[in-house]
């Protein structure tokens, strides 16, 4: 948020703009609330879960795995399922009442802070050979977290 704090792109929406300074200061938050006790998968989505009728749900590719607070991954989830169609507004409900995320706010929004960040700087980047879709998606991405923060900052 630092970079889009000293140089706010143009196509950066409004509402974020009004609340970049709030936006750095949590993520700079972010890694002194970082630790924890719980094995966090680190990178949910839905490509990385399988389904199975009997089974429930699996899921797979733990590349990212780590230790830390039990919010990183229903806050991670919490995006994708805006980007699945879900309204912000439902989304930071469930954020609210979720036990994960309910016992620790102030991390949980860090934690959105600093992904959305993570977000928005790689969109920014020229895409890599091969993934001609991943600069869309990032985009896609900070658009949910700056819609979810909003909810969570008002």
């Amino acid at each position: 948020m630092d970079e889009l704090l000293s140089d706010p792109p143009a196509d950066l929406a409004l509402a974020a703009r009004a609340h970049l300074p709030q936006l750095a200061e949590l993520e700079a938050a972010w890694p002194a609330l970082a630790h924890g006790d719980r094995i966090v998968h680190g990178d949910l989505r839905a490509d990385n879960m399988v389904r199975d009728h009997h089974l429930g749900v699996t899921f797979v590719d733990w590349a990212h795995a780590s230790t830390g607070p039990a919010c990183i991954d229903a806050a991670s989830l919490a995006l994708q399922l805006i980007l699945g169609g879900h309204t912000p507004a439902d989304i930071a409900r469930l954020l609210r009442d979720h036990p994960a995320t309910a016992g620790s706010p102030d991390t949980t929004t860090a934690f959105l802070a600093a992904l959305t960040g993570h977000w928005h700087s790689n969109a920014r980047k020229p895409a890599p050979p091969g993934a001609s879709g991943l600069r869309a998606y990032q985009h896609r991405a900070a658009a949910a977290g700056l819609a979810l923060l909003g909810y969570r900052l008002s």
